[in-house]
């Protein structure tokens, strides 16, 4: 009966936990709980239960207007301001889409861009700094949770290094790193010169280490909360980088924006000019 105890709990767990994760990015970015309503609701009345046509014309359009945020990002409140703000994108030949990245720099009632809120292209490389930095981050901080080691100092040298049950490697982010393995207890003989990154009592201190019975104990208990450590750290570091890379986003959408409504704009003057022109001759 294991393939049972899979689909009931495995199969079961790990669908529930994708149907409530693809819920809260769907209401997130709709800005409403309305399709999670709609759900619940479907369960205990139909559809065609709702008798009212009004009432049913007002479930179908916050059905249109939930499905017209959730394609384009725009957040419009009423489906007429959806209905109007489709006919601009028709018009101007702007794409929905990049409405919908611009944010709050568009406004959605007057159709006008805000240039106060469009960013200077300068201010570009700070979003981008810190998606580059949170980024590397999140990977060493994955890494550093899948990793088999412990990352311990050694307080009488304040010597941080990764540890395991048969070596040891001096912590540093780049270059080669030396290490001293537990092999090297078995030889009597002290070494002349301690390795690069290491103290000279390192070696005595780690062979200690490593002569202690209760090291595997040790280990099987500190190992599981030094990734939980660096996981939970690696998500908040992937959360801000995530962050950083939605604000440069809407930052160059606003800009984009901006370039295209000027392109806009300047037929539109033309042809108003002509107008007058035509106008003055008559």
């Amino acid at each position: 009966m294991d393939w049972i105890s899979f689909l009931t709990r495995d199969v079961a767990i790990g669908s529930i936990l994708g149907i409530s994760a693809a819920a809260l990015i769907i209401c997130w970015r709709v800005g409403s709980f309305h399709p999670v309503n709609v759900r619940l609701l479907r369960f205990f009345i139909a559809k065609d239960e709702v008798e009212d046509p009004i009432i049913k014309k007002s479930l179908a359009d916050q059905t249109a207007l939930v499905s017209f945020r959730m394609t384009h990002g725009v957040k419009v409140q009423t489906l007429r301001d959806a209905q109007k703000l489709s006919k601009f994108s028709n018009r101007t030949n702007i794409p929905l889409d990049l409405i919908g990245r611009a944010g709050w720099a568009f406004n959605l009632k007057s159709l006008t861009l805000n240039p106060n809120r469009v960013p200077h292209g300068a201010w570009l490389a700070l979003p981008a700094f810190f998606l580059l930095v949170l980024i590397l981050a999140t990977a060493g901080f994955s890494a550093v949770a899948a990793s088999s080691k412990l990352l311990v100092s050694l307080k009488a040298t304040d010597t941080w290094l990764w540890l395991s049950q048969d070596e040891a490697r001096v912590f540093q982010p780049f270059g080669q790193r030396a290490t001293i393995n537990k092999s090297s207890c078995r030889n009597e003989q002290d070494e002349a010169e301690p390795k690069v990154g290491f103290h000279e009592d390192d070696r005595d201190i780690l062979c200690e280490i490593w002569a202690d019975p209760g090291l595997e104990k040790h280990f099987s208990k500190e190992l599981p909360e030094q990734r939980i450590t660096f996981l939970v750290a690696a998500a908040i570091f992937a959360w801000y980088a995530f962050m950083s890379f939605s604000l440069l986003r809407e930052w160059i959408a606003q800009r984009e924006l901006r370039d295209l409504l000027d392109e806009v704009a300047v037929p539109d003057l033309g042809s108003r000019s002509r107008l007058l022109e035509r106008a003055n001759d008559e």
